[in-house]
């Protein structure tokens, strides 16, 4: 009887754990946004070569235009007319169904996010900055906010992607990293790739919670210096197509110049790929949904 008593004891404070622990209402990838030295410039090789049509600005501390992916993503190009920096990134947003949940859990896992505040596109954010010093934004689209009223808009048809599947950040410190990615905000590792020969850096795919499947991809550099051609490499987006060969054909025929190191290959995920960098350098890695086949 005592034993009985003792693992029903158990049985009832684990299933008390399992109620309480709580998930970031995190859904995905809201935007990923880079410095561009010219608004108007790189606007049109989006959206001629990408097709991702201009949705709104936004006057925030640097002007800032938003071009639509798919109803929830977004590119922000940010407005550096004097000279994009040698790192463009400015921030990885995420988008969250609620934002003061989200604060809470934060602070309950020991993170200082800063005060939610109403952003002039109108959602509801809060920010932190990771140990590599990215800036992470959590955004929550709220109804007025100028995604939500986009909604249904800007979808064009000449789109090659209709979806933004990760965004590539340069990681010096990655135990450092997993503390926050993995333990605090519950990314989990899905995929990793060792240095390549003795190479300098390697690479791992961090999911985050939420149906999407989006993820960050760590390029682990260590103490590594950087150009700034490797820094517009390594920090990038990747979006998604179901054929690679065919969008690079799409962006020929948009304009992109047909030059070798854009043209389709199959990559160390073993997924049909091409990359493309803009006129300032930032590199979007286009990838196929599906593993090649090679038979």
């Amino acid at each position: 009887m005592k034993k009985l008593l003792v693992l029903i004891l158990i049985v009832s404070w684990l299933s008390m754990g399992m109620k309480t622990k709580k998930t970031l209402p995190i859904l995905g990838i809201a935007h990923v946004a880079f410095q561009v030295s010219s608004l108007e410039q790189s606007c049109a090789f989006y959206s001629d070569i990408y097709g991702f049509e201009f949705a709104f600005a936004a006057d925030e501390d640097q002007e800032a235009w938003y071009l639509k992916i798919n109803d929830d993503q977004f590119v922000k190009l940010v407005s550096k007319p004097g000279g994009t920096d040698d790192n463009r990134l400015v921030e990885i947003a995420f988008q969250v169904s609620d934002i003061e949940t989200t604060l809470k859990i934060l602070r309950e896992r020991g993170l200082d996010p800063t005060p939610v505040e109403k952003k002039p596109d109108g959602t509801l954010a809060s920010s932190l900055e990771d140990p590599s010093g990215h800036q992470l934004i959590f955004v929550e689209y709220t109804s007025d906010s100028k995604q939500a009223l986009s909604r249904g808009k800007h979808l064009g048809s000449r789109r090659i992607s209709d979806r933004l599947l990760h965004v590539g950040i340069t990681i010096t410190d990655e135990e450092a990293a997993n503390e926050l990615y993995r333990d605090a905000l519950a990314f989990q590792e899905i995929r990793r790739e060792p240095a390549k020969d003795g190479g300098p850096y390697g690479w791992v795919n961090m999911q985050m919670p939420g149906d999407r499947g989006d993820y960050v991809e760590f390029i682990i550099i260590n103490d590594m210096k950087l150009s700034r051609k490797q820094m517009g490499t390594m920090h990038h987006m990747c979006i998604m197509t179901d054929d690679t060969r065919k969008a690079h054909r799409d962006m020929l025929f948009n304009g992109l110049p047909d030059l070798k190191r854009y043209k389709p290959m199959i990559g160390r995920s073993k997924r049909w790929l091409c990359n493309v960098h803009d006129i300032d350098g930032t590199r979007v890695e286009l990838m196929e949904s599906k593993e090649a086949d090679t038979k």
